[in-house]
């Protein structure tokens, strides 16, 4: 009997394994910083003081994404191009820039917090501030250490860290409750935070130096960190401006209809769990790509197998969330929070999620080329639709302001394509989009059908789910025989292949 079988190459093997274990690392931190709101919840047993603190980590999270300003981004292409080059020099200069900024950014917060807490009518918030701001120099380190794992590609140790991180944070903010620091609960959950970011940074340096052995003392030259600079700012200003969409959409909106939040929210928990898809993808894909990124076929073949795997597994994620939304809403937050705008949230979100994919993993592709504005201006284009439009829409229409948020990512997934082909870079399109689509479309055929069939709507569903594992199974084994080996270049050819990554 012919047995059902995939041989799958070496770059197949690595990218599965370690986006595997990038998503587990990422359900983890989900799974422990949800368990930690629950417990947080519990214990306080004010929803007062419970919206104190969730303001506190609102403000310290929003101010950690101007960290590091690049310098992480930097030293991921450096480990993953030259190694050498990361440990003798480009770790430290990433470990001095960043720390350096981070102090910046720590006085910039402590001179703002009066500012924020005469803003919220909350005393106490201010020393909190002022004890947060200090952890920023530590996260920075934390930062640094994270991203020599990465471009490393030891993606087992990096989701080990990001857990480890999550772990004293959570532990910080519990004990910041049970143990405060006088009468301010705030203070305590600052200062424990803190403790716990000082032992992650410990233990990531520890690990730094067992397994980099990278000169930490030496010359800090400005030419390479310009360099580093000139690499990592897009990247970094990019993460910022898609950053702040989502809660800018949230505050918009909250300004008109509480209870359009609470369905917006519930919405954004619910597509967030796709949303670790590509993020995984993300992670491995920028240091997967930039290795062999001076043999421009050999990284079009990755850059489109990472694409295609994560469509693989994202295009049947969101046809479910976008035929089935009010069924995963009742069943997860109740049938009261079952609506008909409910339900467009989260098919818009979904959506979203999709085409947002498509810039955010675009980018990271063509920045392990090298090349960095594409992710920057992808950003733009998708956020400049919902700072121009959505406030003079959010009060009348909501669901309208959700439309546009979605359009300007789908509108940032065309001007993705568009860098694509002015980098010089085009993926295999079908490959990448197409082919991955068709047990989609044969899995969403069989479910609609099945609405019209009465009690063998199950089946229907059943054979809609075998068809999508058939179908890709089939057309990932014809792709696999249809691959060319990997070619073998030589000095020569790589130095030819290498005009692209300098130019």
């Amino acid at each position: 009997m012919h047995k059902l079988r995939l041989t799958l190459n070496s770059n197949q093997r690595f990218l599965l394994r370690n986006v595997s274990i990038i998503v587990l690392g990422l359900f983890i931190n989900q799974l422990l910083q949800t368990v930690g709101s629950i417990v947080l919840a519990r214990v306080l047993n004010d929803p007062s003081q419970f919206g104190e603190i969730n303001l506190l980590l609102q403000i310290f999270g929003m101010v950690t994404l101007f960290l590091n300003v690049g310098f992480n981004a930097a030293l991921v292409y450096g480990f993953s191009t030259d190694r050498q080059e990361a440990v003798r020099n480009k770790f430290r200069l990433a470990m001095v820039g960043s720390v350096f900024f981070g102090i910046v950014i720590s006085v910039i917060l402590s001179a703002l917090s009066p500012f924020l807490a005469h803003t919220y009518q909350l005393p106490s918030l201010k020393g909190a501030l002022i004890i947060s701001s200090l952890m920023l120099v530590f996260n920075s380190v934390i930062n640094v250490g994270v991203a020599s794992f990465s471009g490393n590609r030891d993606f087992g140790t990096q989701a080990f860290f990001m857990v480890i991180t999550t772990i004293f944070s959570t532990m910080g903010m519990v004990l910041g409750v049970l143990v405060p620091i006088g009468h301010h609960f705030l203070w305590g959950v600052a200062f424990w935070m803190g403790v716990g970011s000082v032992l992650t940074a410990l233990c990531i340096c520890w690990k730094a130096e067992k397994v980099h052995h990278p000169k930490w003392l030496g010359a800090v030259t400005m030419d390479p960190m310009r360099d580093m600079l000139k690499y990592g700012v897009p990247l970094w200003a990019g993460n910022i401006a898609k950053a702040f969409q989502q809660p800018f959409l949230v505050m918009v909106v909250g300004a008109s209809s509480v209870v359009a939040v609470g369905h917006l929210a519930n919405a954004f928990r619910i597509t967030g769990f796709i949303g670790i898809v590509t993020w995984a993808f993300m992670i491995v894909t920028f240091p997967f790509v930039a290795e062999s990124s001076r043999d421009l076929e050999e990284s079009r073949r990755r850059g489109t197998l990472c694409v295609r795997y994560n469509n693989i597994i994202l295009y049947p994620l969101t046809l479910a969330i976008c035929l089935y939304p009010d069924e995963i809403n009742g069943f997860l937050f109740g049938l009261s929070y079952t609506t008909g705008d409910s339900g467009m949230y989260i098919r818009l979100l979904a959506l979203g999620v999709f085409f947002s994919s498509v810039g955010r993993l675009g980018g990271n592709i063509l920045a392990g080329m090298g090349k960095t504005r594409a992710n920057f201006w992808v950003m733009i284009v998708a956020g400049i639709f919902v700072i121009a439009i959505v406030p003079f829409v959010a009060a009348s229409s909501p669901v309208l302001a959700v439309w546009i948020y979605t359009g300007g990512w789908a509108v940032s997934a065309i001007s993705m394509i568009w860098f694509f082909f002015v980098e010089g870079f085009p993926l295999h399109w079908w490959k990448a989009y197409g082919e991955p689509l068709i047990p989609t479309l044969a899995m969403g055929a069989f479910m609609e059908i099945g609405r019209f069939t009465g009690p063998l709507y199950v089946w229907f569903i059943i054979a809609g789910v075998a068809s999508l594992i058939l179908l890709t199974y089939l057309i990932e084994n014809d792709w696999l025989h249809q691959r060319k080996p990997v070619v073998q270049w030589s000095s020569a050819e790589r130095d030819e292949q290498g005009k692209f990554h300098n130019g």
